[in-house]
């Protein structure tokens, strides 16, 4: 019978030990990748490298991948920054002649930290400001305008995926993802008009529904730069196109557009152009 429990005695202390191991390995594998100073290179290296990669370490990737605020998933018209760091200068200029300028700053990662859009007349429309979780990564933190300041919370699922940001005005984000943690639809509430529902397939946006709107997104896989640039945007009734925009851009090295020309419906609409400062 002694002999028995000494067994079960050693079997038990064995698997604390083995449990105590895999606890310490699994923190150290976070302190590597759940920090302000990963890159997202390393973080998609570990993630197809490892067989049995750690959870918090796939959470802290998805959230920071699939959230629309890191650098070029903000908007229709701000694809292309591809990890850029420093600042970005674009001004925007229409086809009547009116101009406006916003200015991206980005951390050492390519993250997009923040950012402000500004008005024809120079003046400051709202400024976005984005805070960093050591276990989540980045996220909306704040905006700001002339009249309001609004703040965001996120919110996470039993996984640690970021599945809401909500602010204080009574806007939302939602976002739903795959069995695999990527984003496959963002709903979009503002605290005024229209809710916006953006369906996603490998990271980018293919359709928009704006109220009775719906728009279908349409890319180029540009060999050069191994990226993707949107080159039409259609908006559809029924299965008929009623509009196209389209995009045509000169590329730099890095794989990031400098200038960008818009047309509607084969008609100029506005002509973007960027200045990076820093990589």
């Amino acid at each position: 019978m002694k002999r028995i429990l000494l067994v079960a005695l050693v079997a038990i202390a064995s698997a604390v030990t083995g449990i105590a191991q895999e606890h310490a390995a699994d923190q150290r594998v976070e302190a590597t990748y759940c920090t302000a100073d990963v890159t997202l290179e390393s973080l998609a290296a570990y993630m197809d490298s490892a067989r049995n990669y750690n959870p918090m370490v796939r959470a802290f990737y998805s959230n920071l991948v699939n959230n629309p605020t890191h650098s070029y998933r903000i908007e229709h018209l701000d694809l292309g920054f591809n990890g850029c760091t420093g600042r970005v200068d674009e001004q925007v200029v229409l086809a009547g002649g009116s101009k406006r300028d916003n200015v991206f700053i980005f951390n050492e990662q390519g993250l997009l930290t923040q950012s402000s859009i500004q008005g024809s007349k120079g003046r400051t429309v709202v400024d976005y400001t984005y805070t960093f979780d050591k276990r989540f990564g980045f996220s909306l933190k704040q905006s700001k305008s002339k009249n309001r300041t609004v703040k965001y919370a996120p919110l996470f699922d039993a996984e640690g995926l970021r599945v809401t940001i909500k602010g204080d005005n009574g806007s939302r984000q939602d976002y739903t993802f795959n069995e695999k943690g990527q984003l496959i639809k963002l709903v979009i509430t503002p605290d005024k008009g229209d809710k916006r529902t953006l369906i996603y397939q490998d990271g980018y946006v293919i359709r928009e529904e704006t109220g009775s709107k719906v728009l279908r997104y349409h890319y180029d896989f540009d060999t050069a730069t191994g990226k993707k640039f949107l080159i039409a945007i259609k908006e559809l009734k029924g299965t008929e196109v009623v509009h196209e925009r389209t995009f045509d851009y000169d590329i730099d090295t890095h794989g990031r557009y400098t200038r960008v020309d818009v047309a509607l419906d084969g008609k100029h609409q506005m002509t973007i152009t960027r200045t990076y400062s820093g990589l």
